[in-house]
Order: C-alpha cells, then sequence, then structure tokens
C-alpha cells in the first residue's frame, strides 16, 4: 500500500477536511484483515440509544473502507501507485455497497412476499406478483425499465438463496459486482439442485483461497464455475448440450446507419472451424489493402455466406494476392483444412485426461478458444471423423519428456510448447483472455543466447503463454517486467511490475487446477545447448546493452524475489501470533 501522505496533501484552498494519517492506518488495517476497534463516543440515533451499531461488524468494516477513500476525496495526484491503490480502495468500498444492495433487495422481496398481495392484472394478460411489485418500486425509486429492476431483483435473490457464501466475498470484496453478476449468470440452472449449496460453497471456497493471490479475468473465473458445476452433476449438463444444440439458430439484427447484424448459434467447435475460415480468407488480401482487419473479415464472411467473390481493395494492377474465385473457394478452403490436418495441425485443440476420453469418468475438459466444456461434450468431439486423439503424457512412469529441440535450446519441444498452452489456457497477463495457441511462449527470464547456463533455459517454470501485444510490452517497453516462481506451496504463480514498482498479481488459477495430472509429466533437464559463434563475429555493442538489459532484469527478479519471500513471511509470523494455539 503506498503511504498516501509521502505523495501528497491537500491542495491550497482545499476546504475539505481530510485525515490523511487515519487514511493510511485504514488501508493498512484493511489490507491486513486486522480487527477493527471504534471508540464508543456517541450515542445511537436509534430509538433505544443504544450503540449497537457500534458492534456491527459489518458497519465497521465499512468504516474502515469509507477511511481508506477520504484522501481520494480531496486529493488527485495522477501518479500510477496511488491511482491503483484508490481504484482498489473504491474497488472494495464498491463490492460491499453492491453486498449491501443486494441484501437489502433481497430482504425487501422477503417482506412483501410475507405481508405483500399478488393480484391479477384487469384483464387476466399478467399475474400481478410479488416479483413485478417488488421490482416495481426498485424501478420507480431509482429510474430504471422494468426489466432492468427485474434483473438486478433476481441476481439479488441468488444472493440470497442460491450463492450466499459467494456474495459473503462479494462482501469481502475478493470479487467485484461484475464479477459477482458473471456468476449468477453461469449457475443459474442450479437452482431447485440438491447439489446447489454445494457448489455454492465449493466457488466461495476457492474465491477466498485466491483472494489478493492472483487476478480473475472473465474466462478464467466462467471455467472456475463451469469446472465446479460440471463436476457435481454431468449428467443434467449433457442434458442442458442437447437441449442447446437443438435450440441453435440464426438471426439477423437491424442496426443504425444502414447496417446489421448477422448471428448464429452452433456447436463450439463448429463456430471456431468456421471463424477460421473467415480469418483465412480475410488474410489472403495483399499489405497494402486499405481495410482494417475487422471490415476484411465482415467481407470475407459474406463472400463465403453468398458465394461471391473475395477481392483486395488495393486497387494494384500488380497486386500479388492470390484469392481463389466464388466457385472454388469452398473446395480451396476443405482443401488447406485437410492439408492442415494431415500435417498434423490442429484446428480445435481441446485437452482432456485419458480417464475421460477412455469415459472412466466424467472430469470436464477444455478447448482452447472457448473454456471450459463437459465430458459429454468431449465424447462428442471424439465422434467426429476428423478428430485425432495424441498423448501428451506417457503412460510409462521413467519416460521423460524433452524440453527442447535437439538442434536448438532456445526452442521449446513440441512437447513442451503444446504442455505451457496447455497448463496455462490463456495469456498469463493479468486480465487477459487470449487463448493459449493464439499466444506466443514466451521465455519469462531472458534467454542468454550467448550463455544459456545463466539463466532463462527452456523448461517448463520458465515459459509462460503471452500474446502477442503483452509479449512485446515485456520485451521492449521501457522498466516493464514480468516474473514466475514457485511460492512457499509449490504453486506456480506469476506477476508483473510496472516501471513505477506496482506489481500486479498474475491469474488467479490456470488449467493446472483443471488438470492436476500435469504436475505428474517429468522432463529432462536442460543439455549443454551448442556454443554461438565465436566472439569476434558478434556485433559488439548491440549485444553488451542487450547482455546489461538482461543482466538487470535478472537481478530486479531476485531482489523482488527476496522481498516477496519476506513479505510471505512476516505474513506467516503475523498470523501464527494471531491464530489460537490448537
Amino acid at each position: 500500500m503506498t503511504t498516501l501522505a509521502a505523495i501528497a496533501k491537500p491542495g491550497a484552498g482545499s476546504d475539505l477536511p481530510i485525515d490523511l494519517a487515519g487514511a493510511v492506518d485504514a488501508a493498512e488495517r484493511e489490507a491486513a484483515m486486522a480487527p477493527l476497534v471504534f471508540t464508543d463516543d456517541t450515542d445511537d440515533p436509534g430509538p433505544d440509544h443504544a450503540d449497537t451499531h457500534l458492534n456491527n461488524p459489518d458497519s465497521g468494516l465499512w468504516q474502515d473502507r469509507a477511511h481508506t477513500l477520504d484522501a481520494a476525496m480531496a486529493v488527485t495526484v495522477g501518479e500510477p501507485a496511488w491511482t491503483i491503490d484508490v481504484l482498489g480502495d473504491a474497488a472494495k468500498a464498491a463490492a460491499m455497497i453492491a453486498w449491501a444492495e443486494y441484501r437489502e433487495i433481497g430482504a425487501m422481496h422477503t417482506y412483501l412476499a410475507t405481508f405483500g398481495k399478488p393480484e391479477p392484472s384487469a384483464r387476466g394478460v399478467r399475474m400481478l406478483d410479488i416479483e413485478m411489485q417488488c421490482a416495481a418500486r426498485i424501478a420507480m425509486s431509482q429510474g430504471l425499465s422494468q426489466r432492468q429492476a427485474e434483473k438486478w431483483l433476481s441476481e439479488a435473490i441468488a444472493m440470497r438463496d442460491r450463492l450466499p457464501q459467494v456474495g459473503r466475498q462479494l462482501r469481502d470484496s475478493a470479487i467485484t459486482p461484475r464479477q459477482f453478476r458473471l456468476i449468477v449468470s453461469r449457475t443459474e440452472l442450479i437452482d431447485d439442485q440438491d447439489w446447489a449449496p454445494q457448489v455454492d460453497v465449493a466457488i466461495a471456497a476457492v474465491l477466498a483461497r485466491r483472494s489478493g493471490a492472483g487476478v480473475w479475468s472473465t474466462k478464467r473465473l466462467s471455467d472456475m464455475v463451469d469446472r465446479i458445476i460440471f463436476r457435481h452433476d454431468p449428467d443434467s449438463v449433457r442434458r442442458r448440450r442437447e437441449k442447446a444444440k437443438e435450440n441453435r439458430t440464426a438471426w439477423i439484427l437491424s442496426g443504425s446507419d444502414g447496417m446489421a447484424t448477422v448471428g448464429a448459434t452452433m456447436t463450439t467447435e463448429n463456430a471456431v472451424i468456421a471463424y477460421s475460415a473467415v480469418i483465412t480468407l480475410a488474410n489472403l488480401v495483399c499489405p497494402a489493402d486499405t481495410r482494417s482487419p475487422d471490415a476484411r473479415s465482415s467481407d470475407a464472411l459474406f463472400a463465403l455466406l453468398s458465394g461471391t467473390a473475395f477481392e483486395c481493395d488495393c486497387g494494384r494492377p500488380d497486386c500479388p494476392a492470390t484469392i481463389p474465385e466464388p466457385d472454388a473457394l469452398a473446395a480451396w478452403l476443405r482443401g488447406r483444412e485437410d492439408a492442415a490436418v494431415a500435417k498434423g495441425r490442429v484446428l480445435v485443440h481441446v485437452i482432456a485426461d485419458q480417464a475421460t476420453v477412455d469415459g472412466r469418468n466424467d472430469e470436464p475438459a477444455f478447448m482452447d478458444g472457448h473454456g471450459v466444456i463437459s465430458a459429454a461434450h468431449l465424447r462428442d468431439l471424439l465422434t467426429r471423423g476428423d478428430s485425432t486423439v495424441r498423448l501428451l503424457n506417457p503412460e510409462t512412469a521413467d519416460v521423460s519428456l524433452p524440453t527442447y529441440r535437439p538442434s536448438d535450446a532456445y526452442r521449446p519441444s513440441t512437447a513442451l510448447d503444446t504442455f505451457v498452452r496447455s497448463r496455462d489456457g490463456y495469456c498469463t497477463m493479468p486480465g487477459c483472455d487470449q487463448p493459449a495457441w493464439r499466444c506466443d511462449v514466451d521465455h519469462v527470464t531472458e534467454y542468454d543466447h550467448d550463455n544459456p547456463s545463466t539463466g532463462g533455459q527452456t523448461t517448463p517454470d520458465g515459459l509462460a503463454a503471452k500474446c502477442r501485444m503483452h509479449h512485446n510490452l515485456k520485451t521492449f517497453a521501457a522498466d516493464w517486467l514480468d516474473d514466475q516462481y514457485r511460492d512457499p506451496a509449490g504453486r506456480l504463480v506469476s506477476e508483473v511490475v510496472s516501471p513505477e514498482g506496482i506489481r500486479f498479481s498474475g491469474p488467479a488459477e490456470t488449467n493446472q487446477d483443471l488438470f492436476p495430472a500435469l504436475a505428474t509429466i517429468t522432463w529432462r533437464d536442460p543439455l549443454s545447448p551448442p556454443q554461438g559463434p565465436p566472439p569476434e563475429s558478434r556485433p559488439k555493442r548491440g549485444r553488451n546493452r542487450l547482455r546489461a538489459k538482461h543482466a538487470r532484469r535478472r537481478s530486479e527478479r531476485e531482489a523482488n524475489r527476496k522481498q516477496r519471500l519476506a513479505n510471505e513471511q512476516a505474513g506467516s509470523n503475523k498470523q501464527a501470533d494471531s491464530d489460537p494455539p490448537f
């Protein structure tokens, strides 16, 4: 937590009262989840004049969170560390406000259900039930439509009845209001199930365990919730998938400015294959094409659907682009797909345990570009004529896999490349959901081509999936630093440090949590790689600068790791002192 008083003080002329020292103390207490102590020197404003509100832990926690925002209310600094602290404090307050709103709306619904009176409409068209009347009160008070109010009410009822433990994680700011709404939407179909409370407890337990230890991106949070649901009732998941397949459809929506949207629902694998065909065609244009990638994709989709020509719009008579004619386009795309399969190139990557493939259990699987899928979905894929099963983990325990190609110690082997993408699932930068097979496999610590033994070797723990944008940010932007290491519990975690020294925790989970068997794969240690060209043949100046940059980054990573270990040890000692002996 940045020391607020050291950054700025209220500007001249500000008449807003502010307690910077108290705000810092409250922020540190909040970060440490320390017990709250309030001085009872006022009377309760209630009719009984009893100061019971001071003993309410929710009220006390809110006072602490509000106090952490005191400085931000009066001071605008703009310095990145200050801004990130303000965003974090505001997020905690917003999460607790959302929890209080949901709790109160749920209580109002309970009250109306007990004392209210549902009425039929005058024409008997719609029952004016308690939900409708409750939402009407919300809509009128907040200036919302009835539909918006009903959605808000449904989320409040979900927190009250279906996800009370997840709701407590919202109160404790382990998740944001947006993430809570996502969990509500992913658990809608577990209502009235006997095992619904178990799902609530399991999701809340993961959120509590990972709180502060990593970032939940949208896809990783969805995968975690799906994984838990799929494991509790695979049969109901299978039935829902069959119903969803039966209801697949296509549609068109009119838009503004003479535009419209064409959409369709289909199986995920078909959608991935169809989208791949669109992108393949769109990329056939020459570099001088003036359209944006999105516009080219739209034109390519129209050409495929309508059987019309797709052309490069560069306007050059000597355009080098070679694009098949409409009557040959489908055959050309199919030929490319068949050639890719024949060469071992995969269009849709799916990872699963061997026992699930064999039908010995119903553990969920993972589809690149989509996320967690059910065992039934996996078995549907296995029935396709173009599906191929390849073993990543040898069944023989004494067999280990190579980490790099024999000809180049910098290049990961096919097995290690597949392993890293399977383990990470997505780009490992915080918040990024780019699928792993569209990412680069990056050496977290820079590989030293002149002396590989100094660091950055090609090993499972030394590699991570990064999308091209984040790979470039880490490699070329000044003073951005990432790290990947094993925590004291042996868990592989990552961290990004900004130029200002702000630390961002990596993903809260990876596919290692979905496929624990990945940890059983053994790897051969890197051998001594072939040496590079003689020193006199290398460019001196550029190499020396790059070597110095990499050495500085290695030093910074080592210093960061020592600081992390010290912080973790201090936190463990503090926790041990505060816990009762058992």
